[in-house]
């Protein structure tokens, strides 16, 4: 028995031997198959494609030519064309790094069931093109195309097919707006213009409206910003009917701006608001906006329509009171609890500028800051009631507008009333008027 057993366990051995051997042959003669390339193995012209259908995992697109690029499914979908350019240049010079010949098993390359299998047409001729397993070792992809080979091409073309149709989409294109004219209707009305010709205290100024009201240029800009920082990607139709205009409340829109660049065609904005009917509160309102009349309706965030929609002359207007160069005041005549105290520019005997208050050098920089945070709490053209805080003259070296006067008014505890040349702005914080009335003291009384 035990003369029956070793020659089981010999033969066992002789059969885990003979085994090795083979695998190690075969694996020699694999190893045999494989060479070094550099050879461009597949090569198709973009501009000869004709039809182009690719399926990815769930993902299963096909796209003809005529003119342009179509997706099969709707020809009224807004192909970007080149995004479908991208998608067929890796196959015009395709190059492998390895080719392993007479391949018979390509389960071990993943290219039984491939990762991604393309087909492009091109006149009578249909290539296909299987993308198999990533070999981790190489940093390469296995590709099939059909020949009876299998090559490891450094440039993954799966990197450009991990797409869906949303990513396939011309979406409309917003142009630089600024420096733009432009009017706003609807839930806010402003008609404004750009132009360096206008009238204003603030030389910087170069947006008006249509009764040549100053607008604060940094606040037009980043409204205008606001326009071109808009993501139109997240799209909800491309081909809008007009019961989806009426769903997403663009048949009569809350809002329609229309900028006109200063070099460049005018474009319009149709923007609302909707609350969805199975919405359970306003905070889950959508804002939708429609671009020149596009066919593609797009989702944009609630608060970038809040933002679009402060276009009121209130919401655009300077908030300082003080809007000059300050280097451009020449003399300050200041009132306060009825006693006059006059503040002038001069020259002292090195020739230097100097401010002076009844003949002696101060230092205006305290006044200066208070006057420049003077802002509005909010604006109002209600005439001012309340008692006469502090008043200031301000003269200029501006021929156009030599004078500048503000005044402060008791409101309440809290606020002022503040009047422009004798006209009722807007409040102002009480804390900033007395920081003026405190500057002003801290100069005659010192």
């Amino acid at each position: 028995m035990k003369r029956y057993k070793r020659v089981f366990v010999l033969l066992g051995v002789l059969v885990i031997v003979v085994a090795a051997a083979f695998a190690v042959s075969h694996m020699r003669e694999r190893k045999e198959a494989i060479k070094t390339s550099g050879e461009t193995f597949l090569t198709v012209p973009a501009d000869s494609v004709t039809a182009l259908d690719w399926t990815n995992g769930d993902t299963s697109l096909a796209f003809h030519k005529e003119d342009n690029w179509l997706w099969d499914d709707d020809e009224a979908f807004p192909v970007d064309q080149e995004e479908i350019a991208k998608l067929l240049a890796p196959f015009e010079s395709m190059a492998a790094a390895f080719v392993i010949d007479d391949v018979t098993d390509y389960e071990q390359y993943g290219l039984t069931e491939p990762e991604c299998t393309v087909n492009l047409t091109a006149g009578e001729t249909k290539t296909t093109v299987k993308l198999g397993a990533y070999s981790s070792l190489d940093q390469q992809r296995y590709v099939d195309i059909g020949d009876g080979k299998v090559y490891l091409v450094a440039d993954d073309p799966l990197d450009d097919y991990d797409v869906e149709l949303a990513d396939l989409i011309e979406h409309d294109k917003i142009p630089a707006l600024d420096p733009a004219s432009f009017t706003v209707t609807g839930a806010v009305e402003l008609d404004a213009a750009y132009t360096e010709e206008g009238d204003s205290y603030c030389a910087e100024d170069v947006y008006f409206t249509a009764d040549g009201l100053p607008l604060d240029t940094d606040r037009v800009e980043d409204w205008l910003d606001r326009f071109e920082s808009l993501s139109l990607t997240d799209y909800v139709t491309y081909n809008v009917t007009d019961e989806e205009l009426a769903a997403y409340g663009l048949d009569e829109p809350d809002l329609t701006v229309t900028v006109t660049p200063k070099e460049g065609d005018p474009v319009t904005f149709e923007l609302s608001e909707v609350i969805p009917e199975d919405a359970e509160s306003e905070e889950e309102t959508k804002a939708y906006i429609r671009f020149n009349g596009s066919q593609i309706i797009y989702s944009i965030a609630p608060g970038d329509y809040t933002v679009i929609s402060q276009a009121a002359y209130d919401d655009l207007r300077h908030r300082e009171l003080f809007t000059p160069e300050f280097e451009s005041v020449t003399a300050i005549d200041v009132t306060l609890e009825g006693a006059a105290y006059p503040f002038v520019l001069t020259e002292n005997e090195e020739g230097d500028s100097v401010w002076t208050y009844s003949g002696v050098e101060i230092e205006i920089s305290g006044v200066r800051s208070a006057l420049t945070a003077l802002t509005a709490s909010s604006f109002t053209d209600q005439e001012p009631t309340g008692q006469e805080e502090i008043s200031l003259t301000l003269h200029l070296a501006d021929e156009a507008h030599p004078e500048l006067t503000m005044t402060l008014y008791r409101l309440d505890g809290s606020l002022c009333s503040a009047s422009v040349n004798g006209q009722p702005v807007c409040t102002v914080s009480r804390s900033l008027a007395v920081d003026l009335i405190e500057a002003v003291n801290a100069l005659v009384l010192g």
